[in-house]
């Protein structure tokens, strides 16, 4: 298998427009910049899908995307949602019109990609609903979907519509190690491949606390007296009843419980 980033390279040079796909609760965490740069490099039309929009509410997706606006056209979708599909789509088609087709070359010939195709590459990082997106628009079951993050492999050439081929990028990504808070709340890295989920809960507790605090006190049935996020995760673990040897609280089991539920989509801001 090629190196994650000649992948990504050969996606973005192969495509007419990329799609890059955020998660609409953490827009600027979840991008990588770094692909965004290979995509103006090579010139490439950007278009920027917030899934996930349906968890988070109106003023959170205004603050966050408008920096965006000014980098590429934005779309916000659910991938559950076949109106936001068709907008989707509406923007595929309306950006091709305004940047037309890339160069073609040898490779069309093997991807059988015809002069009227419209080639969109699409990248994100694990578990922001890329291949929701992708199954969403090929109205069928074309791409791996998991709960556990990095369930796509290698590069896949997807069918969508009689005009829109598609290329998905790699889920399973080279990441950092210094940046376990990022990853985890992007969903990049699950709570079992995390090393210290506690410190990823934290942080969503904070990110709780300026944004819904009463959101998170109904999800979990407490009344917030203590700002403290490890004061807050002890009266979780009390109210669940989590308890360790000793009679004492559980807090790693709740810190790996908000993870989870942030993750999967059950705990919303």
């Amino acid at each position: 298998m090629e190196p994650y980033w000649d992948l990504i390279k050969r996606i973005i040079n192969e495509s007419d427009l990329v799609l890059e796909i955020l998660d609409a609760r953490l827009v600027e965490l979840s991008r990588n910049e770094e692909a965004e740069k290979i995509v103006g490099e090579i010139g490439r039309p950007l278009i920027f899908v917030i899934n996930k929009s349906d968890l988070v509410s109106k003023n959170i997706l205004k603050k966050q995307v408008k920096m965006l606006k000014k980098k590429g056209r934005v779309v916000f979708v659910s991938a559950k949602s076949p109106r936001d599909i068709r907008i989707l789509l509406y923007a595929i088609k309306k950006t091709f019109k305004e940047f037309g087709k890339r160069e073609t070359n040898e490779l069309d010939m093997q991807n059988r990609i015809t002069k009227g195709d419209i080639v969109v590459g699409v990248i994100g990082y694990p578990n922001v609903g890329k291949s929701s997106i992708i199954n969403a628009l090929a109205h069928k079951k074309k791409a791996k979907v998991g709960k556990k993050p990095g369930t796509t492999h290698g590069i896949h050439w997807i069918r969508a519509t009689k005009e829109i081929k598609l290329i998905d990028s790699p889920g399973v990504i080279p990441l950092s190690k210094d940046d376990e808070i990022r990853y985890g709340l992007i969903g990049a890295r699950g709570t079992e491949s995390l090393k210290n989920p506690e410190i990823v809960a934290y942080a969503l507790v904070k990110l709780f606390l300026k944004n819904s605090k009463d959101g998170f006190e109904k999800f979990y049935g407490i009344i917030i007296k203590d700002s403290a996020p490890n004061a807050i995760i002890r009266e979780i673990a009390n109210k669940k009843r989590y308890l360790i040897k000793g009679g004492n609280l559980d807090e790693n089991r709740v810190c790996s419980d908000i993870v989870r539920d942030w993750q999967q989509g059950r705990l919303r801001l």
